[in-house]
């Protein structure tokens, strides 16, 4: 336990030691506050560009001289949203939006003794990379020319940034028989919408796309052609949770759009559940709400209401 508060916040009083519990905390004896060492809270974000992730070069201790993702300690009048924000800003120049929570992670440091980072993954929006005032450099990085892991700052970025890179491995392409069994098996694991697979695949307006992890299935995506329409429809949008939060979504999808503009055809549509968090995906790569719907809840009694989205290609 740290020695370094010996008086009462409250009334002044030489704080002591207790026993409370299986825990020894610092006590004041006259007004009975307890003073509880918390962990300090932190923010930062891993920004993604065309296929590289952004890296600043500290300037400041703890490890300057090493590469980090932008983050820094939360205010006590912010959110961690705003503090990832802010951090991004004043250490790269850039403007970004949040996707999605990344991660939480729990680390150690010689000033602040334990702290949490809570990082998410985001895009820029606006601003000029350049290094602030808290580092010495800012640059994009592809998964190819990446700083030695020695050379990247804490345990807790270095961890991140394998994640990534694993992310980054998964391969996208068109389905055969041979991968039914795999998204069958996502299908009754995670109680995903069932769909005639084999029937999909031998039509030639369907295609399935998957994301394949060292010959493991990890998501699929259906893409259904409507060519008297010149429209397609993407459905059945799915990524095991282990494997959510980096970007392999957002590759199905873009993958589903290729092939659309591949057959020539001009509308894509797709639809989510109103209180889907992976809205934010579809909305980010150009997909506009373009109507409402109300649809059957599997398993449940009532309708559920679901946004109809399209897009250009």
């Amino acid at each position: 336990m740290t020695n370094e508060y010996r008086f009462c916040p409250r009334c002044g009083h030489p704080l002591e030691r207790r026993r409370l519990g299986d825990r020894e905390r610092l006590v004041c004896p006259n007004c009975g506050f307890i003073f509880y060492v918390n962990p300090t809270p932190a923010a930062g974000t891993l920004v993604e560009d065309d296929g590289h992730v952004l890296l600043i070069k500290r300037a400041v201790p703890p490890r300057a001289g090493y590469w980090a993702f932008p983050a820094g300690y939360m205010e006590a009048d912010e959110s961690a949203e705003e503090a990832a924000i802010r951090e991004t800003k004043e250490e790269t120049g850039l403007d970004v939006a949040l996707d999605a929570l990344l991660n939480v992670y729990s680390f150690e440091d010689s000033t602040h003794q334990r702290g949490v980072l809570i990082l998410y993954r985001a895009h820029v929006v606006g601003g000029e990379l350049r290094p602030g005032d808290d580092a010495m450099d800012a640059r994009w990085f592809s998964p190819y020319d990446l700083p030695p892991e020695e050379e990247i700052a804490f345990s807790t970025h270095r961890d991140a940034l394998r994640r990534w890179l694993q992310a980054r491995a998964v391969v996208y392409r068109p389905a055969t028989s041979a991968d039914i069994p795999q998204i069958k098996e996502l299908i009754d694991t995670f109680q995903q919408p069932r769909w005639d697979l084999q029937a999909y695949l031998e039509n030639p307006n369907r295609s399935i796309v998957v994301a394949d992890d060292r010959g493991r299935v990890v998501g699929y995506a259906g893409l259904t052609l409507i060519p008297e329409k010149d429209e397609a429809v993407i459905e059945h949008v799915f990524v095991h949770p282990h494997h959510r939060r980096w970007g392999i979504g957002s590759h199905l999808i873009e993958h589903a759009l290729e092939m659309a503009r591949g057959a020539q055809v001009h509308l894509v549509t797709t639809e989510a559940a109103a209180d889907n968090p992976g809205l934010v995906v579809y909305l980010k790569m150009g997909f506009e709400v373009c109507g409402i719907t109300m649809r059957p809840v599997p398993g449940k009694e009532g309708r559920a209401t679901r946004l109809i989205l399209c897009t250009q290609v």
